[in-house]
């Protein structure tokens, strides 16, 4: 990865994971420039005691456009909801399996937004309580219309295929072709598209 990795923390257990996850090229804030590189990926320890408020001008003007992956301990999907509505690109546990780890660096890596299941559920249901507009789905086939409903419901592919008595397999293919066509790349999108929001 081209992108430098930094990371904010106090807890030497959790620098150890995220360097064991991430690289060891991740190196911690304090040996950065400031500010960052326009690239710089930071990974936060929401635990931090010295961590400054997201509204703080000290704390943006070091950001610059860093991509922010915040990391608790103690995840709340308040906490998730807030903070990606902030600027954070990710917001995950700070003690998540490596793979994981491995999977929310590459999403923002690539100029995404990663979240976990529980937060991303809650943004869909409240996606699904905006005054619904006409939906534009005409690219899509009948199933593939029926698929992207499903799961701008909210739906998890196993209980979209259960419902309409397909593979969980078809379920994915539907949903890759539904994302194809419609030039998008995840649920959220979907969900938008589904509601006539975008």
């Amino acid at each position: 990865m081209s992108q430098p990795i930094y990371l904010l923390s106090q807890d030497a257990g959790l620098l150890k994971h995220w360097q064991a996850s991430w690289g060891a090229d991740c190196v911690t804030i304090e040996q950065a420039c400031n500010p960052l590189p326009a690239n710089a990926i930071l990974i936060l320890d929401l635990a931090h005691p010295q961590l400054m408020q997201w509204d703080n001008a000290q704390w943006s003007a070091r950001l610059n456009s860093a991509l922010v992956i915040a990391a608790s301990t103690n995840p709340r999907d308040e906490e998730g909801h807030y903070l990606l509505s902030v600027g954070a690109r990710a917001y995950c546990h700070a003690a998540a399996p490596g793979k994981l780890l491995e999977q929310v660096l590459s999403v923002v890596a690539a100029g995404e937004i990663w979240a976990g299941r529980s937060l991303v559920q809650r943004i869909l249901s409240a996606i699904n309580q905006l005054p619904a507009q006409k939906p534009v789905l005409s690219e899509l086939s009948e199933r593939e219309k029926e698929t992207a409903i499903y799961a701008a419901k909210g739906y998890a592919n196993k209980e979209i295929a259960r419902v309409l008595n397909i593979s969980e397999r078809t379920v994915k293919a539907h949903l890759t072709s539904c994302y194809d066509k419609l030039g998008i790349s995840d649920r959220v999108h979907l969900t938008l598209r589904v509601n006539g929001l975008s």
